[in-house]
């Protein structure tokens, strides 16, 4: 879409100019008025007319929806093109497409939840600032389960105000009021009275020049047509038939092929590449180049050709401080962190914890670093141009990152960051991963080297495994104290792991830090549980740092901090004798939602009912992205200690739901991946690095192994809120304490189980002979 200033930036900005600002704070605040956080107003390209930021209609009557939201999956592009179908007025059907915007927008950009707010509850001059200040920045990103309820109600306005300008149209060229006008739902505008009927595809042209609607009347619910109602996804046709376009297909022509060898211990450089001029003699090797002293490249006519000739490379890095750090080093790091007095408070209500409690019940938990292993490794395709302009194809949830990855990468060349146009290709699997712009600005280093032929680089399963960007790991220590009825009167907790945020916003921002690691929310948050009654509690956290890369994964610090704290939670019932399912609604009973889904998924597991020796049933409930999720899970522990996961029930309540079908889907997939990190994923350090480095050391659940899943989705008038995260956070937890009430064993150590090979390829799990 090309871009434009549009009317009301145009306008904002000249009255600003014409009112002569004097002094720097009000230009600061002139400056950020300018900024158009609307989007463009109706133009006409070509055939269609593009009436906002969101919608554009072709004269045939197909409708093209830019959702600046990547689609990894998680069916967004469906759910937001229903919302936009639903106020336009159409059916849900082939008419309907998406593309994903290749400008950087501010109306694109995430503002509301990198605000930690709702848009709906925006207001007030810091949120005025706050969203243009944002805009400014245009970071167009996808990531944090915000797709939904950050463009639940902008996305809508889009369709209604798309639609109130076809009506104007229609509405002139027939003569008649507005208001005599309806959209019965078909693409069309129908005057009843005479019967007169024209399509959205004829007043396209001219609905473009209609001016929008300041605020467009939005349907009530009970005229809803499409939203609760499954709809088939979008790009599951063109998926079947092996149509869509994800980064490590795209081919472009003159492309080269690169592969990469990066330091095995971060921190590294390349000291010497001892047979360089070997590797160039041979046959189909382009060039081989050291990228920025930390990794080497080998450029080929084929990727497979570089590969080999990596494979050959004799590559001598320097020293680092890290290179005799292990995971039992890491793990004593954290442990002496927790030893500490002086944890950064995260959360903290009523009265220190009780010297002496009467009961007193303790824990430590831990869980490892974690690497997302995307089905498609990481990859990117870069194209610099002599002219000083840049295009790249990229399997990324960011499209301001893999800009700002190619500025960097290519800066030698002086492109500008205007002239950097980033093509989002379909994602292999992000989870957290494709935020990062490390792939993108090697290729573009790779490509700086080579203008005007694309350059594609690939990174080994290795390199994807073994030189990641990994979930922090962690550790914590909880204990309550109990009071008579057996409930917590005062609750600690303490956590200490890798801060995210900073080695985050030290790689993708231009500064380094990120801020105070101490107080890294992501290190935290799911282990405070505001939702129980528990009058004292206290929430404390470290940050250790080590050469690991860690960074966003998919539920980031929840996915292990409800694990330690609904574990301790079953602990504690335990300890009172109390039923774990009875003890939590007993805590929940100011939270109405989340008792109403930890009741039902109780119902709809039976809880209670009597199981067979050998099997257990665990429970647990979390809340995250404005969304709640409750599960139970069945398992069956042999003698052996195999484990084997029968039965996974789910209970999820995310607000208003838009497309029933794909919450389900995104329950039944988050359940999966959380069972493989429960049981069997773990990456482990050894001389400063990550010593898993394929599939066949880093496992990951197998079809064969999956449970019966069953998931009801909760009836809920709130507003939408994430599902792509939430359901992976009770997973573990219930996991743990169905293994505790069919064994007596506490696990308190993720995995809770270790692989075993029987024959040559089969795997199973068993669980693990110590507790941590």
């Amino acid at each position: 879409m090309p871009r434009l200033l549009s009317r009301r930036s145009f306008l904002i900005t000249g009255a600003v100019l014409s009112g002569t600002v004097a002094v720097a704070a009000t230009a600061g605040i002139g400056y950020l008025a300018s900024v158009d956080i609307d989007g463009p107003d109706g133009f006409v390209d070509g055939d269609r007319a593009v009436l906002n930021a969101f919608v554009a209609i072709y004269t045939d009557g197909t409708v093209s929806v830019f959702v600046p939201k990547t689609e990894m999956g998680q069916g967004i592009h469906t759910g937001i093109a229903m919302l936009v179908a639903e106020e336009l007025g159409i059916p849900f059907d082939n008419r309907i497409s998406v593309e994903h915007p290749t400008e950087v927008l501010p109306v694109y950009g995430g503002w509301a939840s990198q605000l930690g707010i709702r848009p709906e509850e925006a207001s007030g001059p810091l949120h005025w600032l706050g969203r243009r200040a944002l805009g400014a920045a245009s970071i167009v990103s996808t990531g944090a389960s915000s797709s939904t309820y950050e463009l639940w109600t902008s996305l809508r306005q889009a369709g209604a105000a798309a639609r109130h300008m076809l009506v104007g149209a229609a509405a002139a060229e027939m003569g008649v009021a507005p208001t005599e006008l309806t959209t019965p739902g078909d693409g069309s505008v129908v005057h009843e009275a005479t019967g007169t009927s024209l399509t959205y595809g004829h007043l396209a042209l001219a609905a473009a020049t209609i001016p929008p609607p300041e605020s467009p009347e939005l349907k009530p619910a009970s005229d809803w047509q499409l939203i609760g109602r499954s709809q088939p996804r979008v790009d599951i046709p063109a998926k079947v038939r092996g149509l869509p376009v994800f980064g490590m297909d795209v081919i472009q022509p003159q492309m080269l092929y690169a592969s990469i060898r990066q330091a095995p211990v971060t921190g590294a450089a390349v000291a010497q590449l001892v047979n360089e001029a070997e590797l160039r003699e041979i046959r189909g090797i382009v060039d081989v180049v050291v990228i920025e002293d930390t990794s080497v490249a080998v450029i080929a006519d084929s990727w497979w050709t570089a590969e080999q000739a990596l494979w050959r490379a004799e590559i001598a890095w320097t020293p680092t401080e890290w290179d005799d750090l292990s995971g039992v080093e890491l793990a004593q790091r954290m442990e002496a962190a927790l030893d500490s007095d002086e944890p950064n408070i995260v959360h903290e209500v009523g009265e220190p914890f009780p010297d002496t409690p009467d009961r007193l019940v303790e824990a430590a938990y831990s869980a490892p670093l974690v690497t997302h292993a995307c089905m498609e490794s990481m990859n990117a395709t870069v194209l610099v141009r002599s002219d000083g302009t840049a295009e790249a194809w990229v399997s990324s949830q960011s499209l301001t990152s893999a800009r700002w990855g190619v500025s960097r990468g290519a800066a030698a060349a002086g492109i500008d960051l205007d002239e950097i146009k980033v093509n989002v290709m379909q994602n292999g699997g992000a989870f957290g991963r494709r935020t990062e712009l490390d792939v993108v600005q090697q290729a573009a280093f790779l490509a700086a080297l080579h203008p005007d032929r694309p350059v594609k680089l690939l990174w080994s399963r290795e390199e994807d495994i073994g030189r990641g960007i990994y979930r922090s790991h962690a550790r914590a220590r909880l204990r309550a104290a109990l009071g008579e009825d057996g409930l917590p009167i005062a609750y600690e907790a303490r956590v200490a792991g890798q801060s995210v945020a900073q080695g985050l916003m030290g790689r993708l921002l231009p500064i380094t830090g990120g801020g105070n690691p101490e107080g890294d929310f992501l290190t935290s948050e799911g282990l405070e549980s505001p939702h129980y009654v528990i009058p004292n509690q206290r929430v404390g956290s470290h940050h250790v740092p080590s050469n690991i890369r860690v960074g966003l994964w998919r539920s980031n610090g929840f996915s292990h901090n409800v694990f330690f704290a609904e574990s301790f939670f079953d602990e504690c019932a335990h300890a009172a004798g109390t039923d774990p399912l009875e003890y939590r609604r007993r805590l929940l009973v100011d939270s109405p939602r989340l008792l109403n889904v930890l009741d039902r998924v109780a119902s709809m597991a039976d809880w209670g009912s009597p199981l067979p020796a050998g099997r257990g049933r665990g429970i647990a409930i979390g809340g995250a992205y404005y969304s709640v999720v409750a599960q139970v899970v069945e398992v069956t522990v042999a003698i052996d200690g195999e484990i084997t996961v029968d039965e996974v029930f789910c209970a999820v309540d995310v607000g208003t739901v838009i497309n029933p079908d794909q919450v389900t889907a995104q329950m039944e997939g988050s359940i999966l991946w959380g069972l493989t990190t429960a049981l069997m994923s773990e990456n482990t350090v050894e001389n400063g690095s990550i010593v898993e480095s394929n599939f066949h050391d880093f496992q990951v659940q197998r079809l064969r192994n999956a449970p019966r899943i069953t998931v009801e989705i909760v009836p809920s008038e709130e507003l939408p809120g994430g599902a792509g995260e939430t359901g992976v956070i009770p997973i573990a937890p219930a996991l743990g304490n169905a293994i505790f009430a069919a064994t007596g064993r506490r696990i308190r150590s993720l995995p809770l189980a270790v692989t075993e090979t029987i024959g040559e390829r089969q795997t199973r799990s068993v669980l693990r002979t110590a507790d941590a």
